[in-house]
């Protein structure tokens, strides 16, 4: 076996042990990460990531409760920016277990959109994975594998998700950070501007992102 399939063997090997060995769901736990940022703000941002790429890397579907998570703790801001460096470098370690370990599974498991992908990026390239980003026909983590079959290069790969990723889970962190002002579950506390605001838009989002892509596509295409 190649020493690269043999360095990600072990490396998944190891975050998937270091997860169930160590409970590791009890550090999906909200509570938990705003406990523990209130005495250790760095600790907590660097338990968050760590959590959040490991959850990505290994193609488990957390990324937008996550992504509310880091807003409920953290922030919009400091929640955007961690959850957009968690998926970029899960989803290409994601990708890189198809491309070196499970071809072969992921191949015969996932026809119908290996096929489909194929498809997009002849035609389209990279746009076409950017495209995916903002509209998710294809779940992100889904995507990830599947992008390990094609020849698309990785910091394309990368560069596709980390832009394509950034509306998203910007939403989805500001969203959290409405849930996360709320004290009390009453009529005032829960219907406030920014929550009926961040409603809005994750209701809207299809629509607005389909229009951003439009918009995208035709200064790419000048």
């Amino acid at each position: 076996m190649p020493v690269k399939k043999i360095a990600v063997a072990l490396l998944i090997a190891t975050v998937i042990a270091v997860y169930f060995v160590g409970d590791g769901d009890r550090f999906l736990s909200i509570d938990m990460f705003q406990d523990l940022f209130e005495h250790a703000p760095v600790t907590t941002a660097a338990v968050f990531f760590t959590v959040f790429f490991i959850g990505t890397s290994c193609s488990l579907p957390v990324t937008a409760a996550l992504a509310v998570g880091g807003g409920i703790v953290f922030g919009t801001i400091t929640g955007f920016c961690l959850s957009l460096l968690a998926t970029t470098l899960g989803g290409t370690l994601a990708l890189y277990s198809t491309r070196f370990l499970f071809h072969d599974v992921v191949k015969r498991r996932f026809t119908g959109q290996i096929e489909m992908v194929n498809k997009g990026v002849e035609k389209e390239g990279a746009f076409y994975v950017f495209g995916l980003r903002m509209i998710p026909v294809i779940p992100f983590w889904l995507l990830n594998l599947v992008m390990g079959l094609t020849s698309m290069r990785v910091p394309v790969f990368m560069a596709t998700t980390f832009f394509g990723m950034m509306p998203v889970l910007l939403i989805l962190s500001y969203t959290g950070n409405e849930l996360g002002d709320i004290s009390s579950f009453s009529i005032a506390e829960v219907f406030t501007p920014g929550l009926i605001l961040a409603l809005c838009l994750l209701a809207s989002f299809p629509l607005l992102a389909k229009t951003l892509v439009k918009i995208v596509q035709r200064y790419a295409n000048r």
